[in-house]
């Protein structure tokens, strides 16, 4: 099925069966379930592939209770002195120049602003990068794990014998309309066992800190932690991270989809995100304040150098993104360059066969924005790392596969042009149809950190 097809269906379904409406364990379960079934909907449906890779069982198991135990010691977040902010940051650090694990999204805010306060991290594949950017560092691995074990060993009831049943007419009506096996029953109440294995120990973490105001990055995963700040009357502001699209379950809610565990406010790279997306939040509670690390890093590099086309890879869409690579290789003479996903660094080899001996160029962990500045084109399906290329004046190019849909305000725009195959592309590749575009400032507004502070200060002001 095609994605956007799959995706209307999915909002058609949620609607008919009301599921916005309906409370288990006192709890409107589907606002919590909702990214994860729909993610799954989609990749059973549509042609996408597994996103990250995964960490063993056993050796996550023995990750998980050594963290536990050490952060009784390291960096506890119940021995935190009371702060003015408390950041929830992104899970996944990369390593810049200087050596140090930078979370891209907090730290440059955090280093250009004089905040008190304190920064609470989750562990990432059972472990965290060393050493962090982050001064004011606390890790959650008590909250986390201590709730998992809770969950294993003292696990509560959660849902009623009717509840089971609702859910599984639910997950048949499911499977009716796009033949998945979604097993919801078991998901909700995983999710549900967890929110009451977590919650009180989010409570106490909070009203120790006993912050004004919670930054978070990536809000669809931390719906718990929203859940005891709204409890608390403490206001979250989400900084965004990546692509939000009409298409994303996580923030889009379109017509009357309430969620309860949303953020009060979002801070948006620009002005473009905000009219793209129906937040389940008032229109001016977006406030438009750019990227900071893309606005401070740009700089350091001259314009482009190369007549370099340049991939921007997903775990979801890498096979047949890297085959559109190997072919478009063949009909050009621009050097190719094909950048992996970190969550396919250390399979790709396997993933993706027909890139190991062709003349395409595979890079990992490089520096993104050099190879933006290097590059003439770049060519993607849905990464935020394509709005990214924008900044750079690339002509942009979305690879016509599953998912494409997400970014097609951006073509819309007339920032960008679908192509459907490789032919097609070394063609508008041999003409200069260029579709650069200089208007960068509707998708990144300029001056960041000056527009973070204040927009963090309009907050505090208008909820206390």
């Amino acid at each position: 099925m095609e994605y956007q097809t799959v995706h209307e269906r999915f909002l058609e379904l949620e609607a008919d069966l009301e599921l916005f409406s309906r409370r288990i364990d006192g709890v409107p379960f589907w606002e919590r379930v909702r990214f994860e079934v729909h993610k799954t909907v989609v990749r059973e449906t549509t042609a996408f592939g597994q996103a990250h890779s995964d960490v063993g069982l056993q050796h996550g198991r023995l990750r998980k209770l050594s963290g536990l135990v050490r952060n009784l010691f390291v960096r506890n977040p119940y021995l935190s002195p009371q702060r003015e902010i408390a950041v929830l940051g992104h899970g996944r650090r990369k390593q810049l120049e200087d050596g140090q694990w930078w979370d891209l999204y907090t730290d440059p805010i955090l280093e250009a602003l004089d905040l008190d306060s304190v920064s609470l991290e989750k562990p990432h594949q059972h472990t965290h990068r060393k050493p962090a950017k982050t001064e004011s560092l606390r890790y959650l691995d008590l909250v986390k794990y201590g709730g998992d074990l809770r969950r294993k060993f003292a696990a509560p009831t959660v849902l009623t014998d009717g509840d089971e049943r609702f859910l599984e007419d639910v997950a048949d009506a499911f499977e009716a309309a796009f033949g998945v096996d979604l097993d919801l029953t078991e998901r909700v109440r995983n999710e549900l066992v967890t929110r009451r294995c977590r919650r009180p120990l989010y409570r106490r973490l909070f009203e120790r800190i006993d912050p004004d105001l919670v930054l978070v990055v990536v809000s669809y995963v931390r719906e718990t932690a929203i859940e005891v700040c709204k409890e608390l009357a403490i206001p979250v502001a989400e900084l965004q991270h990546g692509v939000i699209s009409p298409y994303h379950a996580g923030y889009a809610f379109p017509g009357e989809r309430p969620k309860t565990t949303f953020p009060d406010y979002v801070l948006t790279f620009g002005e473009f995100w905000g009219r793209t997306v129906e937040f389940p939040i008032p229109e001016d509670r977006c406030y438009p304040v750019g990227y900071p690390y893309l606005e401070e890093t740009a700089t350091e590099y001259d314009e482009r150098t190369e007549d370099q086309l340049l991939f921007i890879s997903q775990g979801t869409i890498g096979a047949e993104l890297s085959r559109f690579a190997v072919e478009l290789e063949e009909l050009v003479d621009d050097d190719v360059v094909y950048k992996l996903h970190p969550g396919e660094y250390d399979r790709w080899r396997e993933s993706y066969p027909w890139l190991v001996d062709s003349g395409v160029e595979v890079v990992a962990d490089a520096d993104l924005y050099e190879l933006f500045a290097r590059s003439r084109a770049q060519v993607g399906v849905y990464s935020t790392a394509i709005y990214e290329g924008l900044y750079f004046g690339l002509e942009t190019y979305l690879f016509d596969c599953p998912g494409v849909s997400q970014l097609q305000p951006l073509v819309e725009e007339g920032a960008a042009t679908v192509v459907d195959s490789p032919s097609e592309l070394a063609d508008r590749l041999a003409a200069d149809a260029s579709r650069a575009t200089e208007d960068v400032e509707r998708f990144f507004e300029p001056n960041a950190i000056d527009n973070v502070a204040s927009a963090l200060e309009r907050i505090r002001r208008e909820t206390q």
